[in-house]
């Protein structure tokens, strides 16, 4: 079953206390553009910034037309985006996924992305029916990790991956970054960057929801 398909099949539309989860529109791109960006250079790379109009259509099919992702949009309540939820990799076969999400910057140290994945995860389960979702998270990311362990994640193991190009930082020279260099590394002509890998089954899940109670 594609994604595609599996949205038309479930009329999918999530609501939550305070956000709705949606499926991905090209309109969505305009909304994102308006958004404003991220000043931390770290988190430059968030920031989409001016593209044509054949990179927004290639933006936009890259996302809506992959039978191995579900990419989804967050409103609020007034039907403003908030963000974005992705579940990619999707391994129908093992019933396996990888989740990403992104919010804008100033959706962001509101609560927004736990609801949002608290949202999904009865869908992920119940309805996709899958096992396990894994998801990648940068190390220095402190926030991002107390809401993965908020909603029932846990750690799986800690790997580096390439430094995002479009972060035109110096970490090793800048020394407003002296004391997060302990999450980089070079290697070669590259630089890379501590990842936490973090998942939550099946299993888990549903225990959390008996804990809960």
């Amino acid at each position: 079953m594609t994604s595609d398909l599996l949205l038309k099949i479930t009329r999918f539309r999530l609501k939550g206390e305070r956000i709705i989860i949606r499926p991905f529109r090209k309109d969505d791109i305009d909304k994102r553009l308006k958004w404003k960006p991220y000043p931390d250079p770290l988190y430059a790379h968030y920031n989409l910034g001016e593209i044509t109009e054949t990179q927004r259509k290639e933006w936009y099919l890259k996302r809506k037309k992959d039978p191995r992702m579900l990419y989804l949009a967050i409103d609020d309540l007034k039907e403003e985006l908030l963000g974005f939820l992705n579940i990619y990799d999707l391994d129908w076969g093992n019933k396996k996924a990888k989740l990403g999400i992104y919010l804008g910057y100033e959706s962001t140290d509101k609560g927004y992305g736990t609801e949002a994945i608290r949202t999904l995860l009865p869908y992920f389960f119940e309805k996709m029916k899958f096992k396990e979702l894994y998801l990648d998270v940068v190390a220095l990311n402190k926030r991002a990790i107390k809401c993965y362990l908020k909603c029932g994640f846990e750690f799986v193991r800690t790997k580096f991956k390439r430094h995002d190009p479009r972060n035109k930082i110096d970490i090793f020279g800048d020394e407003r970054f002296k004391d997060i260099r302990k999450y980089f590394k070079k290697e070669g002509d590259e630089i890379l960057v501590q990842f936490e890998e973090m998942r939550i089954t099946e299993e888990m899940w549903e225990k959390k929801q008996v804990d809960s109670k």
